[in-house]
């Protein structure tokens, strides 16, 4: 499979896609670092989700991203849980709240 280039185009395809399906809160991108890391770290902020809606969502997620050929993993948070797991430095989302790129935040 070919892979797209991450350029302003495509974050800027990835984000009314996303906007589109979920209504989010906030979106945010972590770049692939390292050679074993290939994947691109996409974390969408919502306002609430039960834990069986959550991997249905996070499924909605990569079907509204299909034709973006770039290798990625969504994941979907209420606002609560994503201040709450970003202040753990071991978590994923640490890292995206404090080394990624937000691309959109609601109004």
């Amino acid at each position: 499979m070919e892979t797209q280039s991450l350029d302003q185009n495509t974050i800027e395809e990835i984000k009314q896609r996303l906007v589109k399906t979920y209504n989010p809160r906030e979106i945010y991108l972590l770049e692939p670092h390292g050679k074993d890391n290939v994947d691109l770290d996409i974390m969408v902020i919502i306002d609430e989700a039960g834990l069986q809606q959550r991997y249905a969502l996070m499924a909605e997620g990569h079907k509204a991203l299909i034709g973006v050929k770039i290798p990625k993993n969504i994941l979907v948070y209420t606002k609560e849980e994503f201040e709450d797991y970003s202040s753990d430095q071991s978590t994923l989302s640490y890292s995206i709240k404090h080394y990624g790129k937000r691309i959109y935040a609601r109004a």
